[in-house]
């Protein structure tokens, strides 16, 4: 539940900051809510990094790696890889494929698409109870501590 709760920070700050997108949530499909929720999740993962070891000899960036080598996975900085993204307009279609929000390959999430329905129905259910959602007043948004992202603390208001 750890995980889905940081995305649900992640998801409400930026609902919060942005009360333009409310009414296209309100009137979107499913497939655009979810995607909405990725691209969020592109820009702003609360999944920070992985470790994984190689199994064989790779080049990666120009850079030899051998077999056996700890590497570390940044997803933040992969998902914002300016010769993959263009990070300077908000585009949940555009980006879908080349999301890693949940991982790649054999190593992807396989609680993706619980996630997705969770994350979807929660932003759905919000918005169908509130008018608007705004940061309260006074009060920062408090991120949280690596090695996650996402926020310790988004103190808001419902109306």
């Amino acid at each position: 539940m750890g995980s889905i709760a940081l995305c649900v920070g992640v998801i409400v700050a930026y609902v919060a900051q942005k009360p333009e997108s409310i009414a296209c949530l309100r009137t979107a499909k499913e497939s655009e809510i979810d995607a909405f929720i990725n691209e969020i999740l592109r820009l702003d993962d609360p999944f920070v990094s992985n470790r994984r070891i190689t199994t064989c000899p790779v080049k990666i960036g120009g850079q030899n790696i051998p077999e056996g080598a700890l590497v570390k996975l940044n997803w933040t900085s992969a998902n914002r890889d300016e010769a993959v993204f263009d990070n300077t307009t908000f585009e949940p279609q555009n980006n879908a494929e080349a999301n890693l929000v949940y991982g790649i390959g054999k190593h992807v999430c396989p609680g993706r698409l619980l996630a997705t329905w969770e994350l979807r129905i929660a932003l759905q259910a919000l918005l169908a109870s509130v008018n608007a959602i705004t940061i309260a007043p006074n009060q920062a948004l408090e991120r949280e501590v690596a090695p996650v992202g996402g926020y310790n603390k988004v103190p808001i208001i419902l109306s």
